[in-house]
């Protein structure tokens, strides 16, 4: 039992640690696939008085990707009943080029601004409408909970280290006289302190194995539907068995990083 309690105190903190990493990882993928639906569906609505085309945009928008034309007939089409044919043509005359442009990428709030008044520097360009605020909506959620759950991770990365490290020196504690015995017989610092690695390294495979069952679990229940329903992004992004390696990696490494640190904090190396 008291073996089972000196496991878990390395363990629970490690299964912390993770489970912010994973949350990262899972709201960087749902902002990177926000991101591209933005992009493809998101462009710039501009009026000029005179013809324009992608390379002359460019020059002054490097990011732009496509210019399109917006026809005019639909709303000269709606004015011939109302409107005599003189009218119509002097009104199709004196109408502006409507043009759709489409960018590599979604701008932030800044960089659009700078889009807006470079594109008004185009001669002839008269309007630009970038519709930006009807776009962002869920986007800017995401970074809020990006933010959220980053600062969140972050505290509990640094409380898990502490109580990682303070459970390492107990272990150091426990078999402090064998080690003593070893240091006595010359033995090197990597060997007299073998055991702390041995200890590290099983419980981060433990703490793996439970974080990964947890993980297909829960890409299979009815909260990771509904969350990611919520986020309008599909389960795809929970990638069970490429996260799981990963997770192992940086776990054995922020493990075996813990043990260095209570070793040259004790002066054993």
């Amino acid at each position: 039992m008291n073996s089972l309690k000196r496991h878990l105190a390395l363990i629970i903190p490690l299964l912390a640690l993770l489970f912010g990493l994973e949350s990262i990882l899972l709201v960087n993928r749902a902002i990177s696939i926000h991101e591209q639906k933005l992009t493809e569906n998101y462009s710039i609505v501009i009026a000029s008085k005179e013809e324009l085309s992608l390379p002359k945009v460019q020059s002054f928008i490097p990011e732009a990707s496509e210019l399109r034309v917006i026809p005019t007939d639909r709303l000269t089409n709606d004015l011939k009943k109302d409107i005599s044919k003189s009218a119509l043509d002097s009104l199709q005359k004196e109408l502006p080029y409507f043009y759709s442009l489409k960018l590599l990428d979604f701008p932030n709030q800044k960089r659009l601004d700078k889009i807006n008044a470079a594109l008004l520097k185009i001669n002839g360009v008269t309007k630009v409408e970038s519709f930006a605020k009807a776009h962002s909506q869920v986007y800017k959620l995401l970074l809020i909970i990006k933010g959220s759950v980053v600062i969140f991770s972050v505290l509990s990365a640094v409380l898990s280290c502490l109580l990682m490290v303070k459970q390492i020196e107990v272990w150091k504690f426990e078999h402090i006289e064998r080690m003593q015995i070893m240091s006595f017989l010359g033995a090197p610092s990597w060997m007299r302190n073998s055991i702390l690695f041995k200890l590290a390294i099983i419980d981060s495979l433990i703490a793996t194995i439970i974080g990964t069952v947890v993980l297909v679990y829960f890409k299979d229940s009815q909260l990771a539907s509904s969350i990611a329903q919520t986020l309008e992004v599909n389960l795809n992004i929970i990638k069970v068995w490429g996260d799981s390696l990963v997770l192992l990696f940086l776990s054995i490494i922020i493990s075996l990083v813990s043990v260095f640190f209570v070793i040259i904090k004790q002066k054993d190396l």
